[in-house]
């Protein structure tokens, strides 16, 4: 679909000046690893910017939820959505949007039909489009990238760029979980774990959980699988177990992370310690 153009339908609806909501379509390039996300930035960066969306400052991790909205009908998150061709967006209820694909947040004593569209929509895709969908297509997109550039300029300069940039993101995505958790303690750390294993992607085995320390074992990871499945077992480390140290350290610095073995590089289970340091 190289220098492809594919139509992007979207909901409008400003209250303040339209009667009624109507759907307008814009001509968007198509570019192969793209999200619903990144249609609607080329949209507002390039075509419209009276658009409203939540962007990618919400968290583009598939975590906080705020992009839930409709995909060619189906609840889905736009930042985790791959584009295949022709896609129609819209918010999950017309009765919430304070504008376009922007809408009021949950209140308490909603009614039944908000419930039931609370469940469809925010819970049910968090838990629907696992995170694992991002790392393959970070996967498909850098492993080639990153094969370019050892040739180009050689292995160890090539990884230590790599390395940081890895780094650079574990940490602000550290920085976004203990939001979304609601804290930075081992507690809502714990409570954050089940995120990355969305759709099955992890099998967990917890040891021992205090306000101090929280250990668990990983004895299944689909993450390793996937990037064996595409013969990037190389870069699975890398890319993926590699920004866990990072992440933690984003999360909360006074939490101490040991790890001393990972399925990826080839172990029966992955061990995960965390204990709080003293102050």
């Amino acid at each position: 679909m190289a220098n492809e153009i594919i139509k992007v339908r979207v909901f409008r609806f400003d209250p303040l000046v339209d009667k009624e909501p109507y759907c307008q379509t814009y001509d968007v390039p198509f570019e192969e690893g793209m999200s619903a996300m990144d249609a609607l930035d080329y949209i507002y960066q390039n075509l419209d910017g009276t658009l409203a969306y939540y962007d990618h400052a919400g968290c583009s991790l598939g975590i906080c939820g705020r992009c839930t909205g409709r995909i060619n009908g189906k609840p889905g998150l736009f930042c985790q959505t791959p584009v295949q061709g022709d896609i129609q967006l819209e918010p999950l209820s017309e009765k919430k949007v304070l504008k376009d694909l922007v809408m009021k947040k949950a209140e308490a004593g909603e009614s039944k039909e908000d419930d039931m569209m609370k469940q469809e929509g925010v819970s049910m895709d968090i838990n629907t489009v696992p995170l694992l969908i991002r790392r393959e297509i970070e996967a498909l997109i850098a492993a080639p990238l990153i094969r370019a550039f050892i040739e180009e300029f050689g292995r160890e300069k090539t990884l230590e760029v790599t390395t940081k940039v890895i780094r650079s993101l574990g940490l602000q995505s550290g920085k976004v979980l203990s939001v979304v958790a609601g804290g930075h303690s081992i507690e809502h750390f714990q409570k954050a774990v089940p995120l990355f294993s969305q759709g099955g992607a992890l099998e967990i085995q917890i040891l021992e959980t205090s306000s101090q320390k929280l250990a668990f074992n990983i004895t299944k990871c689909k993450y390793a699988e996937m990037y064996k499945e595409h013969g990037l077992e190389e870069f699975g480390y890398l890319l993926s177990c590699g920004r866990d140290y990072a992440l933690v350290e984003g999360f909360n610095p006074n939490i101490q992370f040991t790890r001393t073995q990972t399925i990826m590089e080839g172990a029966d289970y992955c061990d995960f310690r965390l204990t709080m340091r003293e102050a």
